[in-house]
């Protein structure tokens, strides 16, 4: 990852990451993983790095979430659907 894809990420304000698709936010994620494997940063770099990735993580755990549940309503409304069906 280049220094000017790096400065990108950690220049990420809390608005743009709420508006960042799961697949974008593991697309970051992955970024950033690439450049610890590639280790050519400065440590301070580094764990800013670290920190933004936390917080990428965070909120793309809170997208599975939002997933989950909306598959588990829309699993509820087929259920229901077919036992009306069933009467």
């Amino acid at each position: 990852m280049d220094l000017e894809s790096v400065q990108n990420i950690l220049n990420l304000k809390k608005e743009k990451i709420e508006k960042l698709t799961f697949k974008q936010l593991m697309e970051l994620i992955d970024s950033i993983k690439s450049s610890f494997i590639s280790s050519e940063l400065d440590i301070e770099t580094q764990i800013e790095l670290y920190s933004k990735a936390i917080i990428l993580l965070m909120k793309a755990r809170e997208k599975l979430a939002e997933v989950k549940k909306r598959k588990e309503e829309i699993d509820k409304m087929y259920e229901d659907f077919v036992k009306s069906m069933d009467q």
